[in-house]
């Protein structure tokens, strides 16, 4: 991969966040307008404002409608009083699941706009840009998703300190498996695949086989090898780690889920497989459905992606149990 450009890039400066923020938030609202119609933010108890509500996690009723602004200072007071409070800034403090779609994106932007006057080396502006990129990949910005994580991965080759290098590896692995998605979503599929390779390789060097990330680059691998139909290595890789995942990670897990959706997406696609493989591929893809409808809820992209891959293995497994016409 060519060196990066340490230069900020038009849609990092500090004089154009506020513009982008405000249209992100604009863009949220008005895709949560049906979902939030009549109700009132659960964090200021508030609903007749000009900004608009949003909602965008597995929450239903009234549960989890928030202005963006309030969900912002949230996360912000949380991670002032603990490190770890750095998750309210991508997961509903409510459900527990992450932001999705254009909400994730908002976010992304709020959390740019909070922290993008820190020194380059302060971790919370690093993972900052980590979360704009990820909402704008979210709301299928994917290019320029792309530009803030080459951004990230410039800035983090620059500031890396001989004695954080272990974790200056792992950022930079971090930083990398996000490309990747990124390259895949912009199906530039064999660079994704490359990426993700070594990604996957580097992660289980530096932490084990059993460590989340480890995990989660493995079915990132298993997705770009599926990709570009490569249905056997596919089927390998996830044999050797879907049984680690359900054991260190639940069967509740995004990770463990999406996992046991590409092995079943192996089996239907493959010309060889056995009625047994369609089988085995339709349980599979029914018992996931059920699990992340219930986990994420309907609208999260994980419950749609399995839904949309268990019509096509239903109809797989049904065309080869039709007899063709004039067959004995």
């Amino acid at each position: 991969m060519a060196e990066l450009v340490a230069e900020v890039p038009p849609l990092l400066r500090a004089d154009q966040a506020e513009q982008h923020y405000a249209s992100a938030v604009r863009t949220a609202v008005a895709a949560c307008a049906a979902d939030t119609a009549g109700q009132t933010c659960f964090i200021c108890m508030d609903g007749n404002d000009e900004e608009g509500l949003v909602r965008g996690c597995a929450c239903r009723g009234a549960a989890g409608v928030a202005h963006v602004s309030c969900l912002a200072r949230q996360a912000q007071v949380a991670v002032e009083r603990a490190h770890r409070g750095w998750m309210r800034w991508d997961t509903c403090g409510l459900c527990e699941q992450k932001y999705h779609g254009v909400v994730a994106c908002a976010l992304g932007w709020a959390c740019w706009k909070t922290y993008l006057g820190r020194p380059e080396d302060d971790w919370a502006r690093g993972s900052a840009m980590t979360l704009l990129a990820n909402g704008l990949s979210a709301a299928e910005h994917h290019e320029d998703a792309l530009l803030v994580y080459e951004a990230e991965l410039s800035m983090l080759r620059r500031n890396g300190a001989p004695e954080d290098r272990h974790a200056i590896r792992h950022a930079i692995l971090a930083v990398q498996g996000n490309l990747a998605n990124t390259y895949q979503a912009l199906k530039r599929h064999e660079e994704a695949l490359r990426m993700r390779r070594d990604v996957y390789s580097g992660y289980l060097k530096l932490h084990g086989e059993e460590n989340e990330h480890t995990l989660i680059s493995a079915s990132n691998y298993a997705a770009s090898v599926l990709r570009v139909k490569r249905l056997e290595e596919a089927k390998s890789v996830l044999r050797k780690t879907m049984p680690v995942a359900r054991r260190v990670l639940g069967e509740n897990d995004e990770t463990t889920l999406r996992m046991r959706w590409y092995y079943a997406e192996a089996l239907y696609k493959d010309n060889g497989a056995t009625l047994d493989d369609l089988r085995e591929a339709v349980t599979t893809m029914e018992e996931i459905e059920r699990t992340a409808r219930r986990v994420f809820g309907g609208a999260n992209p994980v419950t749609v992606g399995i839904e949309r891959r268990l019509r096509k293995a239903r109809a797989t497994l049904a065309a080869r149990e039709t007899p063709s016409p004039g067959s004995a």
